[in-house]
């Protein structure tokens, strides 16, 4: 039988005598509302389910089915080497940035003209010997041989020469302040959006609770919004009682009303109605009492009788 139909409502209306009769001054008494008992039973406990926020692989579980956890407690660890690559590539960039920014910012160095000059005479007397090898050569004074390696040399030389010149020529780089702040600026926010996304790959308890359900293993490869776990707070558990239409109109949001849940031994409370439905999704009317269950006793389909008075 279904809990739609456990809970539908009866009510047994006790209206005492001494509510109808009439006043010491003679005048007609309204009666007074009429005692309503009715069953119920504790609904069942809504969860809240825990789904990946991004794709990764399971690489801790920090709890099991029936562990009581706290909000914030980690409960499961991803890993993603595509997350751990952007983030390492943002940082380079954010530290590339800033070197470009301190360089801007640094008074040039002054032309280094005598490496210029020493390496020209170098480079002049490496010319000089080589158009003496070549008058020796015709004269057949030294070998070719001799020729190519004094060459060598003027080419050795002539190639420090440009290098000297190349590192003395003054070439102010483009350092546009405002460019070089924006390309700072964006490497920073990919940095920080690499971090959240890393920061996704731990995920942690929304609530506290019970976990009810745990649906991966160490191991497993989990994508966006796979449903991983579930976590319940049994610690208030709701009991809910169809009402016959006619009886709405004795009973509102906030008034206290008695609840007895029929375990062994039977628990009493009195507790105020946090809901009143005009109807309900599997049925008619219907009223709903939040009552502590500290002891995580009370299950789903206990009943439970609740009067109103």
């Amino acid at each position: 039988m279904s809990l739609a139909r456990r809970l539908t409502a009866f009510a047994l209306i006790v209206i005492s005598a001494s509510a109808i009769g009439c006043r010491d001054d003679g005048t007609a008494s309204a009666a007074d509302p009429p005692r309503i008992e009715i069953k119920a039973a504790v609904a069942p406990i809504d969860g809240i389910i825990i789904a990946a926020p991004t794709d990764g692989r399971v690489t801790a579980i920090n709890v099991r089915e029936g562990s009581v956890v706290h909000t914030g407690e980690v409960l499961v660890t991803l890993s993603n080497f595509a997350v751990d690559r952007d983030l390492a590539y943002a940082r380079a960039a954010v530290l590339a940035a800033e070197a470009k920014m301190r360089a801007s910012q640094r008074t040039p160095r002054p032309k280094n003209d005598d490496a210029v000059e020493t390496a020209a005479e170098i480079r002049r007397m490496r010319q000089a010997k080589v158009d003496r090898y070549r008058a020796l050569l015709a004269r057949g004074d030294v070998s070719k041989q001799e020729l190519l390696d004094v060459e060598t040399e003027l080419a050795v030389a002539t190639r420090d020469w440009v290098a000297a010149r190349d590192r003395a020529i003054d070439v102010t780089p483009f350092t546009d302040p405002a460019l070089l702040r924006a390309e700072l600026d964006r490497a920073r926010a990919d940095e920080a959006f690499a971090v959240h996304r890393q920061s996704l790959l731990t995920i942690a308890a929304p609530a506290a609770g019970t976990i009810t359900q745990l649906n991966i293993h160490q191991g497993d490869d989990v994508y966006t919004r796979d449903r991983l776990a579930e976590i319940a707070d049994p610690s208030v558990v709701r009991v809910q009682a169809q009402i016959a239409p006619e009886l709405l109109r004795y009973v509102h949001t906030g008034a206290v009303v008695d609840v007895k849940l029929l375990t062994i031994p039977a628990r009493t409370f009195r507790e105020p109605i946090v809901h009143v439905t005009s109807a309900a999704a599997d049925g008619g009317p219907a009223i709903v009492v939040n009552v502590p269950n500290p002891d995580r006793l009370l299950r789903p389909g206990t009943p439970a009788l609740i009067t109103v008075q």
